[in-house]
């Protein structure tokens, strides 16, 4: 249950929001511990939280097993949840947390349109 996309969501760019992440990588994010643990039932809150406290680097997936990071899974979790656009801007803009702000621009670049990114 906890990898089915919010019901309400709306589709971006004409599929499910979650299809934006690569199919292998998104089953690597559903089986990595911080997934299990960490993003459960996760809030567009408490993605907000986490992006604050735990992030220390941005990328995709490191190792020799191409393990997920922790910036992936919490994008994967705001596609699943699709968190209003104020919230977007809000982590856009804030000038204390670089990595929130990377969290928020990212998403943004994922699912905005022409128009609202550029």
């Amino acid at each position: 249950m906890a990898n089915v996309t919010d019901p309400l969501a709306r589709a971006v760019h004409g599929t499910n929001p979650q299809n934006l992440i690569e199919y292998i990588t998104r089953q690597k994010i559903y089986d990595s511990h911080y997934w299990k643990e960490e993003c459960f039932g996760l809030s567009a809150s408490d993605v907000t939280e986490k992006s604050a406290t735990q992030l220390q680097t941005i990328g995709g997936s490191y190792g020799p097993n191409n393990k997920p990071t922790r910036f992936i899974c919490l994008i994967c979790k705001m596609l699943q949840i699709q968190p209003e656009d104020g919230i977007i801007d809000e982590l856009i803009s804030n000038e204390d947390f670089k990595y929130v702000r990377a969290l928020g621009a990212f998403y943004l670049r994922l699912t905005g349109r022409p128009a609202d990114i550029y």
